[in-house]
C-alpha cells in the first residue's frame, strides 16, 4: 500500500517528467496561442488567447489542460509511450499517470475511478484525445484522403439533429455505443419490456439496452426482438440508432487498430428532429421499410432507407473503407490496390462468420 507521502506528493521523477512536459507545452503554446483542451472547445479565442500568454509569465498559473493531464504535451507524451515496446508501455504510462497525480494535492485520485463515476471526461478510455477532426496528425501511418473526408464528414454529422433523435440524444447514444465496447463494461441484458422509457438523463435505460444489443450481440437480434424494440421507440428510432452504432464502430475500431485513441465526440448541435418519413419506402422482408421502387444494387445499400443522410454517410465509409462506388460490382481491381478482390471478400467473409452476421 502506498503511503501518504506517495499518494499525494510528486516524487524527483514526476517533478523532471512536469518540467519536460511543461516546457514542451509551453513552447508549443508560442506557435498556436489558441490552442485549447477538447473540454473547453467552445472557449472564445480571444480567452484562450490571452490566458495562453499570461500563464508563463504569472505565478501560481498553470495551462489549461495541466491538472487534468489533457496538455498538448500529455496528448504527445500519450502517444509516445503508446510507440514503445510492449513490455515497457506499462511503466511509462505509470510514470506519466502518477506525473499528473503529482501537480495537484487531490483526494481521490481521478484516473482510480470508474469510468461511471468520473469526475472528468477525459479520463475515461474513450474522451483523451484533444482532436475535433480526422487529418495527417491523427494517425501514425498514412491514411488515404477519402478515407480521413469519410470520418470528417460523419463526425459532422453525427453532432447534427437526426431525423427523429435531436443532437444530445445522438452523441448520448454513440457515448453509450463506446461504452458497451468495453470489456469490462457490464452488460443489462434484460428485457425491454422491464426498462424505464424515461430519459435518464438524455437517454432512457431502455434505448441504452437497445443499443447494447445493436453494438455487442447483434447476431442475438431476431424478427420478435426487433419488433418489439421497435414497437417501444418506433421504426425512425430504431433505424437512425442502428445507423449510428453502425457507422462510428468502424472509425473507432479503425483508430484502435492503428493504436490510436479514438477521436473525441464533437459538441451536439441544437435543433428538432423532423421526423419525416421518406417516399418510396415499404415491406420488403426487413425489420423497417426500405426502398423498394425501382430498387437496383444490393440489400446493404438500403438497409437503412428510413434514415438516408446517415444511410448516405454509412454508403461513404463503405466506398472509402471497402470499395468504391465504380469498384463495388467488379469482381477485379487493378495492381494499384493492396489487396485484390478476392482477399477483400475473403476477409469480408470471414469477419461476418465471427461476428455471427445473418446477412
Amino acid at each position: 500500500m502506498n503511503t501518504f507521502k506517495e499518494l499525494y506528493f510528486p516524487s524527483s521523477e514526476s517533478k523532471q517528467l512536469n518540467k519536460r512536459l511543461r516546457e514542451e507545452h509551453e513552447n508549443f503554446l508560442n506557435e498556436n496561442p489558441d490552442w485549447t483542451p477538447n473540454e473547453l472547445r467552445l472557449l472564445p479565442k480571444v480567452i484562450a488567447r490571452t490566458f495562453n500568454k499570461m500563464c508563463p509569465k504569472t505565478p501560481f498559473m498553470v495551462p489549461f489542460g495541466w491538472i487534468d493531464g489533457t496538455t498538448w504535451a500529455d496528448l504527445r507524451e500519450q502517444d509516445r509511450i503508446l510507440s514503445l515496446p510492449e513490455d515497457q508501455r506499462h511503466e511509462g504510462a505509470e510514470a506519466h499517470k502518477n506525473a499528473i497525480r503529482g501537480r495537484c494535492f487531490r483526494i481521490p485520485r481521478p484516473y482510480e475511478l470508474k469510468p461511471g463515476e468520473a469526475a472528468f471526461k477525459n479520463v475515461q478510455d474513450y474522451a483523451i484525445v484533444d482532436r475535433r477532426v480526422f487529418n495527417d496528425e491523427t494517425f501514425d501511418r498514412n491514411v488515404p484522403e477519402n478515407l480521413l473526408d469519410a470520418f470528417n464528414l460523419c463526425w459532422e454529422r453525427i453532432a447534427q439533429p437526426g431525423e427523429w433523435w435531436n443532437g444530445k440524444e445522438r452523441i448520448a447514444i454513440l457515448e453509450e455505443v463506446r461504452k458497451d465496447r468495453e470489456k469490462e463494461h457490464p452488460g443489462v441484458g434484460s428485457s425491454l419490456a422491464n426498462l424505464s422509457d424515461n430519459p435518464s438523463p438524455i437517454i432512457s435505460p431502455l434505448v441504452c439496452e437497445i443499443v447494447r444489443k445493436v453494438t455487442k450481440n447483434a447476431h442475438e437480434i431476431d424478427d420478435k426482438w426487433a419488433k418489439e424494440a421497435i414497437g417501444h421507440i418506433g421504426e425512425g428510432k430504431y433505424s437512425e440508432l442502428v445507423s449510428l452504432v453502425v457507422n462510428i464502430l468502424p472509425i473507432d475500431i479503425f483508430c484502435l487498430l492503428l493504436e490510436r485513441p479514438v477521436v473525441s465526440l464533437p459538441v451536439p448541435k441544437n435543433g428538432k428532429p423532423r421526423e419525416l418519413i421518406p417516399e418510396g419506402l415499404a415491406d420488403g422482408g426487413a425489420f423497417v421499410p426500405w426502398r423498394t421502387e425501382n430498387w437496383v444494387g444490393p440489400n446493404v445499400a438500403r438497409a437503412l432507407s428510413f434514415v438516408p443522410k446517415d444511410n448516405a454517410i454509412r454508403m461513404k465509409l463503405v466506398e472509402s473503407m471497402y470499395a468504391g462506388s465504380d469498384k463495388f460490382i467488379s469482381m477485379i481491381w487493378d495492381d494499384k490496390e493492396p489487396l485484390d478482390r478476392s482477399q477483400v471478400e475473403i476477409i469480408a467473409a470471414r469477419t461476418s462468420s465471427l461476428n455471427e452476421c445473418f446477412y
